[in-house]
């Protein structure tokens, strides 16, 4: 221990010199202070009262191994300025500061020490910020840097404290303004209020306040204007029931420790479990678990893979990598060889090419393609070559497409198409490029009538023109300088046959007869009353369920009947569905019409999934559908519309756990989703 003289009213011999900062605050009665708050007790352990003079050898070496600037730079800040002339820093410093090393960890509990030797010379120090070196106060104190009194206020002497000065100051933490402690030996600040009354836990309570004595059973007591503590009971209001929604859960009576009243709980009742546990398959063990929604533990069948066969591992092609597949109806794995990725692109082939793969890397994972060349892609020649030449194709080596150009060709000339009563002939005059002889169209001695008909000089021909008059036409010998052919004669033979109103007179196709017959342009149809009805072609009708088309079948129209077709129709499903049976086609078919269902909470069969984990069977999800009303109203002040809209959506959500099944790691989780409690239809 080091021994040392300190220029104070107080001798002090401080810590044990050994290296070791941890007892460096080590007491006389060995000790080891922890807190900042105790360094007062450490110091006042190695006090010495200076009744008689100590006079002690300074030893060749003292406790500081280390420069001691730091600790003076934090000692000469002003705020401890009213102290260094009853405590020196620099003595300080030396006797106290063992090391950088230990002190600079723990600079408040060195700046704290030289405080109490301060407060000694009733020297206030006000050094502690909320921000450095702040003393953390119990609940219910606050921090005091000087504090006079040597006894606090409390419950015992609250009647005859007075408050008595010690001899110096301290920092300490005292109780709240309006508040005293309740015991001398406790940190409990309380209202003077509650000081009437201490139960046997030591708690104390103010004047009507009732509380339970005991951890068990129920013995209420209540405290008194006099500081008297007597037995009460409790008033117990009745307390409704619980709504016990899970699965065997039951209503249970019990007494409240709290209120010592009767309260009704929700409990699990085993025996109202269902007793049937699955059976797994041989690939699969039972496991138990137990959910939010129910008492009863949920059986479930899961993977066992220690009872999967052993599967051989392939060996795979080199360009070829093995993976682990599952089995069908299984969990167990397999394993599968599986193709690495192409490194080596495919080629890129050009329009008038296509990709092909070689065959004899076909079994490979990456075959090797190439273009070949297709000749149906190639782009048509853009050449429009003379009457008298052809387009000729020519190869080119290393180039898919060929060449082409126009050559002569007499025997493919062209040879122009001559008219009725023209003959071709070749022109004596004119040649082309190519040397090729060129035809000409020569008209003949012959007489054309109506463009379509060739008469010989001297022939005669019946034929009709115009409505009911039969024209006869002969050729005579004499030309008509205007049409280069022979003059013709005509001569009007008037046919007296009269067509009703639907049809039209058809000439005779007879050389030897003038006037033809009756055809029909449109259709006469007799009702089932007997009228007569008249129909243009092209036109249709329905009559007894039967469709009726007016139609043209060669020269004249006709009528053309098929029956009605109707799609199967179940009438008594149709109202059993709460559907209403109608007609159409005129009354021929049935159909079913549905009125449209409002809106309204259904059920949905889903699988729900999360990632890679996916309920075990599709499960019922509640959802909202159905029809809700929409209108559009005018409104005059504003000169616009007003849109009325309500969407089928629900009044209220709950929570919802699903065990979602995990393929990847093979476990098992608790997916919450939520779900309506009602729908109905609302303001959007």
């Amino acid at each position: 221990m080091m021994r040392s003289h300190l220029i104070m009213e107080a001798s002090i011999t401080t810590g044990v010199c050994n290296g070791d900062p941890a007892d460096d605050l080590k007491m006389q009665n060995r000790t080891i202070i922890t807190k900042m708050e105790e360094v007062e007790i450490f110091i006042k352990s190695w006090e010495i009262e200076k009744s008689f003079d100590v006079t002690t050898r300074r030893p060749i070496r003292n406790c500081t191994e280390d420069n001691c600037t730091y600790c003076m730079e934090l000692l000469q800040k002003w705020v401890f300025a009213p102290c260094h002339k009853k405590v020196s820093p620099q003595d300080f410093c030396e006797k106290m500061w063992v090391n950088n090393t230990y002190f600079e960890n723990y600079e408040c509990d060195a700046l704290s020490a030289y405080v109490a030797l301060c407060n000694k010379h009733n020297i206030c120090i006000k050094w502690r910020t909320p921000d450095y070196c702040w003393l953390a106060c119990p609940d219910g104190k606050e921090y005091q840097p000087c504090v006079q009194p040597c006894d606090a206020k409390t419950c015992l002497n609250k009647w005859f404290y007075e408050e008595s000065s010690c001899s110096y100051l301290r920092e300490d933490c005292v109780c709240k303004k309006g508040t005293i402690l309740h015991r001398t030996d406790s940190d409990l600040c309380i209202p003077e209020e509650k000081c009437v009354c201490t139960d046997n836990e030591g708690h104390p309570h103010s004047v009507g306040e009732s509380w339970i004595g005991s951890n068990k059973g129920c013995c209420m007591y209540k405290c008194m204007e006099n500081g008297n503590i007597i037995d009460t009971e409790a008033g117990c209001d009745k307390q409704p029931s619980p709504m016990c929604d899970r699965e065997a859960e039951v209503i249970v009576s019990v007494i409240e420790e709290q209120t010592c009243c009767p309260k009704n709980i929700c409990e699990c009742n085993m025996t109202l479990c269902s007793p049937i546990i699955p059976v797994c398959k041989r690939t699969e063990k039972l496991t138990v678990r137990y959910t939010p929604f129910s008492c009863c533990p949920q059986y479930q069948c899961e993977c066992d893979r220690s009872a999967c066969p052993n599967v051989t591992r392939p060996e795979c092609r080199e360009d070829q990598f093995i993976v682990e597949v599952k089995l069908d109806d299984t969990c167990c794995f397999s394993y599968l060889c599986v193709c690495e990725s192409c490194i080596e692109p495919i080629p890129e082939c050009n329009e008038e090419e296509l990709l092909a793969v070689d065959l004899s890397t076909a079994h490979y994972c990456c075959p090797h393609y190439h273009c070949v060349c297709e000749e149906n892609l190639c782009p048509s020649p853009f050449l429009n070559c003379s009457a008298d030449m052809k387009l000729i194709k020519k190869r080119v080596l290393g180039q898919c497409c060929p060449d082409w150009n126009c050559e002569c060709d007499c025997e493919n000339g062209t040879v122009p198409s001559c008219k009725l009563g023209e003959v071709q002939k070749i022109s004596a005059n004119a040649s082309t490029a190519c040397g090729c002889p060129h035809y000409i169209c020569e008209k003949e001695n012959v007489c054309i009538f109506q463009e379509v008909t060739v008469l010989n000089p001297g022939q005669t021909l019946i034929q009709y023109l115009d409505g009911e008059l039969c024209y006869t036409a002969k050729c005579l010998q004499e030309r008509d300088p205007n049409t280069g052919f022979h003059t013709m004669n005509l001569a009007i033979v008037n046919c007296s046959q009269k067509c009703e109103s639907h049809q039209v007179h058809s000439p005779s196709d007879g050389q030897h007869s003038c006037c033809g017959s009756c055809i029909n342009i449109s259709c006469p149809f007799y009702t089932d009353n007997g009228t007569l009805e008249i129909y243009e072609e092209g036109s249709t009708w329905d009559s007894n369920c039967t469709k009726y088309e007016c139609a043209k079948i060669g020269v004249e129209t006709v009528v053309l009947g098929s029956s009605v077709f109707c799609p199967p129709f179940n009438e008594t499903e149709c109202v059993k569905n709460g559907g209403s049976v109608q007609t159409y086609h005129n009354g021929c078919c049935k159909t079913c019409k549905r009125d449209e269902r409002i809106c309204q909470k259904i059920m949905v069969r889903t699988t729900v999934r999360k990632e890679d984990c996916v309920s075990q069977s599709p499960i019922s999800v509640a959802s909202c559908d159905g029809k809700c009303p929409s209108a559009t109203i005018f409104n005059v002040n504003i000169d616009s519309h007003l849109r009325f809209c309500k969407c089928c959506r629900e009044n209220g959500v709950q929570n919802r756990t699903v065990p979602l099944y995990c393929s990847g790691n093979g476990t098992e989780i608790l997916y919450v989703m939520q779900e309506p409690t009602d729908c109905s239809c609302q303001w959007n």
